[in-house]
């Protein structure tokens, strides 16, 4: 069985761009370095554990995104983690190789550390091969 990460990183990532936020199409898996424009999402690789059946593979993923946001912006931590959760918490997900059985944003982390802003987000993906 392939691994379900990178094509939903991959999904994630336009399903968010797709989005009308604040962060518009700053949606990164890896960033600029230094020359980001805030607020912006970072969608990073997460993890995986097998789901052992004794029908099908399934896999469950949990991908972290990170609102980030500056001191300027830093409300729009909120609004744009409240747009992401609305656009992916128990919707369906076309996953290219793969078929999303349940999406949830399990929690929502809000930290304040100023000059940075950031919303961390835990979204619970599962899978099984299409």
């Amino acid at each position: 069985m392939a691994s379900p990460n990178l094509p939903l990183q991959a999904a994630i990532v336009a399903r968010l761009r797709g989005l009308n936020t604040a962060a518009g199409q700053r949606v990164y898996s890896t960033p600029p370095q230094g020359t980001a424009t805030y607020p912006y999402v970072q969608v990073w690789p997460g993890f995986e554990t097998p789901i052992d059946e004794e029908c099908w593979d399934r896999t469950e993923s949990t991908m972290q995104v990170d609102v980030w946001a500056d001191t300027v912006n830093y409300l729009k931590t909120k609004e744009i983690a409240a747009d992401i959760r609305n656009a992916v918490h128990e919707q369906p997900l076309a996953i290219v190789g793969h078929v999303a059985d349940r999406v949830r944003v399990e929690s929502i982390n809000y930290t304040d550390d100023p000059p940075l802003y950031r919303a961390r987000m835990s979204i619970t993906i599962e899978t099984q091969p299409s």
